[in-house]
């Protein structure tokens, strides 16, 4: 099968200093560059901010409809190319949730190419439930439809219920995706979600990476600290009375964390 090399859709948003750094931003699975709006502002003081809606996702879309199927090695070297856009500088990447996977793998390709990583809620490794639903989620899926697949995730993923408003946004930004694009993805984690995972985050990070976790992310708060515990350059912190959406649910702590991490490298 071969992949076309398409251009996604992105946004950019500079900083006032032309020479200021540049900031990735890699939404999670449904997300699009809107999942950033409580972040761009924040960011955009000190850095070059670089948002990219992934393949099926939102302006995104209709450039990746021709593509029958999807992989993580694929979708990271778009987003490489949108960055080779703009700079050739290392850049820092800041990921929510599968956006983190898609991080890994960009670093994996170019380590080179990124200055530092910064996670909110990543999926690290899966769980025997979790394991199962990514294998069997396309067939699940077929019987009680796509969009219904997803809402049964965003209630597994986030089920207090002060994890309301970050499901509710979920779900509703999962509306924007079509069904071949819910198959296309739903596909890909059967095939590659978990081996990606071991893959992955059983290597040696040589940069720093800042992890922001929910305290309540009960799916993937444990696997998230044994993590860090076993890298020195990994800094894991935990939010509290937070999910797993940390950048939408804690916005405001989240920036501030993430800011003073960066700054170091400023300096």
């Amino acid at each position: 099968m071969s992949y076309s090399r398409v251009q996604l859709h992105h946004e950019i948003h500079r900083c006032l200093n032309p020479n200021a750094g540049w900031v990735l931003m890699v939404h999670g699975a449904g997300g699009s560059t809107r999942t950033w709006r409580k972040q761009v502002d924040a960011f955009s003081k000190n850095y070059h901010v670089l948002l990219v809606d992934l393949p099926g996702h939102a302006g995104s879309a209709d450039k990746t409809a021709h593509q029958d199927k999807y992989d993580f090695e694929w979708i990271s070297s778009r987003i490489w190319a949108v960055v080779d856009c703009y700079t050739s500088a290392p850049i820092h990447v800041v990921a929510v949730s599968l956006g983190s996977i898609i991080a890994m793998q960009m670093y994996e390709q170019r380590p080179g190419g990124v200055a530092s990583l910064l996670f909110a809620g990543p999926i690290v490794s899966l769980n025997v439930k979790l394991r199962i639903l990514a294998r069997a989620g396309l067939t699940i899926a077929r019987v009680i439809g796509f969009r219904n697949f997803y809402s049964l995730m965003a209630m597994i993923v986030l089920p207090r219920k002060n994890h309301k408003k970050s499901r509710e946004i979920f779900v509703r930004e999962s509306k924007f995706l079509s069904i071949e694009e819910y198959r296309k993805w739903t596909a890909m984690y059967g095939r590659y979600l978990d081996d990606t995972l071991r893959k992955l985050f059983n290597l040696q990070p040589e940069i720093p990476m800042l992890i922001l976790v929910g305290g309540q992310d009960h799916l993937f708060l444990k696997p998230t600290l044994q993590y860090g515990e076993r890298f020195r350059q990994i800094q894991v912190e935990v939010v509290h009375r937070c999910g797993h959406l940390v950048s939408l649910e804690k916005s405001e702590a989240f920036n501030a964390r993430c800011l003073d991490f960066l700054a170091s490298f400023r300096k």
